[in-house]
């Protein structure tokens, strides 16, 4: 059942594009977007000012070509005064050590800007800022003494993005779909995919005390088609709610409220999920496509409530209930489990996820659905970041029929791995390698007429037994580059392989082609403007 087989394409697309209309300030700091309040370790390593004040910066060498700008040093202790903390919104020389991802591929947790992955395992009340490191004299080892965040109090932030691209296929397919591939799933065809606006404050009590934030996210494009709810933008039968056109959309991916109280938050509303280590938005990812695992294997959305806790810098647990996967409204009366744990390594060059989830997913609320997942994350160099995913579910009398009438359960499950590479400081290389598992033929189906693939599923609820897709095993290798121009904006080429092994469907079709192939070929592009 478990079936292996890995080959590498060697071909690479690069594109470029001009830049203008956008001021660099001195040193090419980042300006006023959605992430500049972030810690230097939750930034992009290709971010120049805040790469500089990093451990990885400072062992490149005095012979480095990038020992052109001083490092950043933290405001000293008043002579005189050695009990009264220093306040200031520059993080210390070690709060990004040596070994961190990058936000834009997930960050240090497999978390990252954009507000995705949820409450994010790593991502707590406290943070670098309220640690005794950073406040010292009478701070406690969670608790800033100065009797406030060390951020200070903050209010709503507003900013956004615009991602674009094209995809080619190589086989040109007559229905212009590339296959089960989703997000970048038209051949040759410009697609919008996200312009998208958020509000938010960020929850950030420095180990004591109490905040309120929360975050709005509203999108169009044509990715609208894969975040939707069912009972917020769709009906319960998965009709169209607020949406009439074919490709283009809106959706309201999350609208939730965080409460916190030292260094527990509470996350009420509805949001993005926790498991895996990609995501919806953008920003997040350093590829333009997805795997099959994050589009097939996974929840994108969850509505309910979350906690969140720290139980040292290191480490934090989270858990909870929602109303099932990618639901405002349930299709039955039971609730959820959704919950997971979080490491990080103590020099921040390792780090590791769990989550889950667990409940019933039919009509009548009797039939469990299970999954979980794991994300190892581990800086090999300081310029090459290695990544791990394993996911495996099973949906409950989910699978085929068989001849005494016997439903068996529907497993899935798979092995991603990513490769990221820094050249410099506007260069990444990367490669993600895949293979995911649909034993039953219950997942890998596309979301089917009108809004996409037409060799998918009717758009419905899904018959008990009844196989929507293939039976078999997916592989996908993708190698691509991100090119960062200036600080807000990225430029995403890369090519993909695709193929499939297993039997055709009950239409005698293959997953490629319309149809047609067993395999594809697909090189795509991709900008990013963040504001």
């Amino acid at each position: 059942m478990q079936r292996w087989q890995w080959t590498l394409p060697i071909v690479a697309a690069v594109l470029s594009l001009a830049c203008s209309g956008w001021a660099l300030a001195e040193g090419r700091s980042r300006g006023p977007t959605h992430d500049a309040a972030r810690p230097a370790a939750y930034r992009s390593i290709a971010d120049d000012a805040s790469y500089v004040s990093t451990a990885m910066f400072q062992q490149e060498g005095e012979g480095s070509p990038f020992m052109d700008e001083p490092t950043v040093a933290p405001a000293p202790l008043p002579e005189g005064d050695p009990g009264e903390a220093i306040v200031t919104d520059e993080p210390p020389p070690d709060a990004a050590e040596e070994g961190q991802p990058t936000d834009d591929y997930g960050g240090p947790d497999g978390r990252g800007e954009g507000g995705d992955h949820g409450a994010g395992l790593g991502a707590t009340a406290g943070s670098w800022a309220g640690t005794s490191d950073y406040c010292t004299g009478t701070c406690g080892p969670r608790c800033n003494a100065c009797g406030a965040s060390a951020r200070g109090d903050r209010g709503f932030t507003f900013g956004g993005w615009v991602d674009q691209g094209v995809t080619a296929n190589c086989y040109h397919p007559a229905d212009r779909f590339n296959g089960p591939v989703t997000f970048n799933d038209r051949d040759g065809e410009y697609q919008l995919n996200q312009l998208w606006v958020y509000a938010e404050k960020i929850v950030d009590t420095g180990g004591c005390g109490w905040d309120v934030g929360g975050r709005v996210d509203f999108m169009y494009g044509t990715d609208h088609r894969f975040t939707m709810a069912r009972g917020l933008e769709t009906n319960r039968d998965g009709s169209d709610k607020w949406n009439s056109e074919r490709f283009y959309g809106t959706a309201m991916p999350q609208a939730y409220v965080d409460v916190a109280y030292n260094d527990l938050t509470v996350r009420m509303g509805h949001f993005f999920t926790i498991i895996g280590y990609e995501g919806v938005s953008a920003p997040n990812n350093f590829f333009y496509s997805h795997a099959y695992t994050m589009q097939y294997g996974e929840p994108f959305t969850h509505t309910g409530l979350l906690a969140t806790y720290a139980l040292t810098d290191r480490i934090s647990i989270s858990g909870g209930f929602d109303r099932g996967w990618d639901n405002w409204e349930d299709n039955n009366q039971s609730l959820s489990f959704l919950g997971g744990a979080g490491w990080t390594s103590y020099d921040q060059a390792s780090s590791l996820t769990f989550a889950v989830s667990t409940g019933p997913y039919d009509d009548a609320g009797q039939l469990n659905r299970f999954m979980y997942s794991v994300v190892f994350s581990h800086q090999m160099t300081p310029r090459l970041l290695w990544v791990i995913q394993h996911d495996l579910g099973v949906d409950n009398n989910g699978g085929r029929t068989l001849g005494n009438g016997v439903v068996e359960d529907a497993q899935w499950y798979g092995i991603n791995q990513y490769f990221i590479y820094r050249i410099d400081r506007a260069w990444d290389l990367g490669a993600r390698v895949e293979w995911f598992a649909d034993d039953d033929g219950t997942r890998v189906g596309g979301i089917g007429a009108p809004h996409g693939w037409d060799l998918g599923p009717d758009v419905g609820p899904n018959t008990q037994g009844n196989q929507i897709g293939w039976a078999g095993d997916f592989f996908a290798v993708s190698v691509g580059l991100n090119w960062k121009p200036c600080d807000n904006v990225k430029v995403r080429p890369e090519c993909r392989w695709d193929w499939y092994r297993g039997p055709r469907d009950a239409a005698n079709r293959l997953p490629y082609d319309a149809g047609s192939r067993a395999y594809q070929f697909t090189f795509a592009t991709d900008l990013v403007v963040t504001f």
